[in-house]
């Protein structure tokens, strides 16, 4: 875990197809915070796809070594669609937490999307708001 709460990724490849998805967690460090904030900022993209964003169950963080597809947290609540386009995208959201939580999301594609349009990857550095 970092200084600014992160547990990973750090410096990630964030790749979501239909059979990939990307999951990412923090840990709420800060004493009476009560309040998370969730920013998400998405690079502009050729083509428009629909992610869907997900809190997933987990009370401890999620081993990135071991992480598939048939051990992930489940889904706990999908928190909305996101539809990167042509314009870069920013999208937040207000979670209630305690110091120490866990909190683990998982970005994939949405269900309302069609099979195979579902195609987005790019690198996020730990360290830059924007992606790129």
């Amino acid at each position: 875990m970092t200084r600014a709460g992160t547990i990973s990724p750090d410096d990630r490849k964030v790749h979501v197809t239909q059979t990939v998805s990307t999951i990412f967690q923090f840990r709420a460090i800060d004493w009476g915070m009560e309040i998370c904030e969730l920013h998400v900022a998405l690079p502009p993209v050729d083509r428009p796809t629909t992610l869907a964003l997900y809190r997933l169950n987990a009370t401890v963080p999620v081993d990135a070594s071991t992480l598939s597809f048939n051990v992930r947290p489940p889904r706990v609540a999908k928190l909305d669609n996101i539809v990167p386009g042509q314009d870069s995208l920013y999208w937040h959201r207000k979670l209630s937490c305690a110091m120490d939580d866990v909190l683990v999301f998982e970005l994939g594609c949405s269900e309302d999307e069609s099979s195979g349009s579902c195609d987005i990857e790019w690198w996020q550095a730990q360290d830059e708001t924007a992606p790129g």
